[in-house]
């Protein structure tokens, strides 16, 4: 069951903890979870019609658990988010064309809903390179993506801005391994996130923990620097 949360004053609609809720917003990776990329992607090919029969339970469910939530809790609801997990460092876990064919018209259902509610920042939660997937999410509804991980691939909202215009939204994208460096380690990051920012529409932040050896000194001057930069 969809959920309601207060986070830094926000209500937010949560349509993505697949851990405790599975059938409320994960329409492809709560799936993967279950049957491992394997088995799914043996799937696919050995058993088309289940495979599809299972994506569109899952996205029904989810689709019926949003309208439930927007129909019964009484919550001035700023954004919907989705989880799914699906890509890696080198790129999605599943073929984008079967991907938009089987689980965009899904999203583009369920973002329909909310944007009939009033509802208009739709994010998504996927680690990995998630390049290839984006296309299909911005035109299922899906404008936000989190985290804009810079791992190995160096993921930033810059390119995928002046592929996809000012509609397409992000939060992230921080390199979080200068916490393991100094101060002018971390100034040289803010420098790099400013024109980012600039941009609109993007709020930036180290995705996921933070790693080993990480200073709490530079973590400490990361967060002053930060607020003295963008308020």
């Amino acid at each position: 069951m969809s959920q309601c949360a207060r986070y830094d004053g926000a209500v937010v609609l949560l349509l993505a903890q697949a851990e405790r809720y599975p059938f409320s917003g994960s329409l492809f990776g709560v799936i993967r979870n279950w049957l491992g990329l394997v088995g799914l992607s043996y799937l696919m090919v050995d058993d088309p019609d289940l495979f599809t029969e299972i994506i569109d339970t899952v996205g029904d469910l989810c689709y019926q658990t949003t309208k439930w939530t927007l129909e019964h809790v009484d919550a001035p609801f700023d954004f919907a988010h989705f989880w799914e997990d699906i890509s890696f460092k080198s790129g999605p876990l599943i073929n984008p064309k079967i991907f938009r064919e089987k689980v965009g018209p899904h999203y583009d259902r369920i973002t329909d809903l909310v944007n009939d509610d009033g509802i208009d920042i739709v994010s998504l939660d996927s680690d990995g390179k998630i390049d290839r997937l984006i296309p299909v999410w911005l035109d299922n509804g899906v404008n936000t993506m989190f985290p804009i991980e810079v791992g190995t691939w160096r993921s930033s909202i810059g390119p995928w801005r002046e592929e996809y215009g000012r509609e397409l939204r992000g939060v992230g994208g921080t390199d979080k391994v200068v916490f393991n460096r100094d101060y002018a380690a971390v100034d040289a990051e803010i420098e790099r996130l400013k024109p980012l920012v600039d941009l609109g529409g993007y709020i930036p932040c180290p995705d996921h923990r933070l790693p080993p050896g990480a200073k709490w000194e530079n973590v400490q001057y990361y967060c002053e620097r930060m607020r003295e930069t963008f308020g």
